[in-house]
């Protein structure tokens, strides 16, 4: 990593103002170019590309599920100075990028492979995969999933991928993944006679914005609140059923998905986890048949890349020697 006018790993939480100020905001506009791709199906997919002049790398970074690549410029300016080109989206349905529903708030896809879909035309489109040396794929959550579906159906000759905190499975209480697929597709198809748009699942509601104190997501006030803030921009709520089914049938395949994994992966999970399924995590991995390199990441809670500069600066080094290994 070159730290030349780097702004230290271990001391942004102190200054944070400063760091925005003085460093991600002038990275961001010298160096990101921001654009819109609209699909077939008229939704225009916001993503951005921030181009190292002095590289031949590329890392394909994908948020979670409610995210924007906009909470991401931390993370693209770590990688950006450790010799990365980024390209970035925004998923259709959150973020930047239109919704599909009359309510915006609904967190809903009619099929999670447009996902996968959406990320290739992009890419397709830009050929930056052409142009690029070495591409490595970096997600989290949701992104975990939808880069898995990427690889597999689009048979993408990835040289390194990242998997943080990945949605390899729900918490789904007392229901195993399958039991709960089953009452995911019941009650999508009966809310769908009643209703003509996808309603939110049992227990969801729409966006409300969340408070630092007791969140799942991470340590860092700052982070958690910049998080917010941009979510606040573009809000998004809980679950419909389709979304939450349509997730649940992709989780299904990943036995298949596994197998066919041809790259070297890091998987990065953590402590506190009560977004998605720890278990899950455990049993791809084995299934993956030593493909698979796992690290549990110690008092962090979902959102890994967002912790306090305690528990983010080890890691970001060590994502960075993985990421670089031959």
């Amino acid at each position: 990593m070159s730290f030349s006018n780097y702004f230290p790993l271990d001391q942004r939480e102190a200054q944070w103002q400063a760091f925005q100020h003085q460093d991600i905001h002038p990275f961001w506009q010298e160096f990101a170019t921001e654009s819109v791709y609209q699909t077939q199906d008229n939704i225009n997919l916001h993503y951005a590309f921030i181009k190292n002049p002095n590289s031949k790398k590329l890392i394909v970074l994908l948020p979670g599920r409610v995210e924007s690549y906009l909470k991401y410029k931390e993370l693209a300016y770590d990688l950006f100075h450790a010799g990365f080109s980024i390209f970035t989206i925004d998923h259709r349905g959150q973020g930047q990028s239109s919704r599909s529903l009359k309510d915006p708030e609904k967190g809903y896809v009619k099929k999670f492979d447009y996902f996968a879909d959406d990320l290739n035309a992009v890419l397709e489109s830009t050929q930056l995969l052409q142009h690029h040396e070495e591409v490595c794929c970096l997600a989290h959550s949701m992104g975990s999933a939808i880069a898995l579906n990427w690889q597999h159906r689009y048979k993408i000759g990835l040289k390194k991928l990242v998997l943080v905190a990945p949605m390899l499975g729900i918490n789904a209480g007392p229901l195993t993944q399958v039991g709960a697929k089953w009452v995911a597709s019941i009650s999508d198809k009966l809310a769908r006679c009643i209703k003509p748009e996808a309603p939110y699942f049992i227990g969801q509601h729409g966006y409300q914005r969340h408070e630092y104190k007791d969140n799942n997501l991470c340590r860092s006030l700052h982070r958690f609140e910049h998080g917010q803030d941009i979510l606040a921009k573009y809000p998004l709520g809980g679950v419909t059923t389709t979304w939450l089914y349509q997730a649940l049938k992709f989780i299904s395949t990943l036995p298949e998905v596994a197998k066919s994994l041809s790259c070297d992966t890091f998987l990065l999970q953590a402590e506190n986890e009560l977004i998605v399924s720890l278990n899950a995590q455990n049993e791809w991995t084995c299934l993956a048949e030593g493909k698979v390199t796992k690290k549990l990441v110690k008092e962090a809670r979902h959102e890994i890349l967002m912790e306090s500069d305690r528990i983010r600066e080890p890691l970001i080094l060590e994502l960075i020697e993985f990421l670089t290994s031959n």
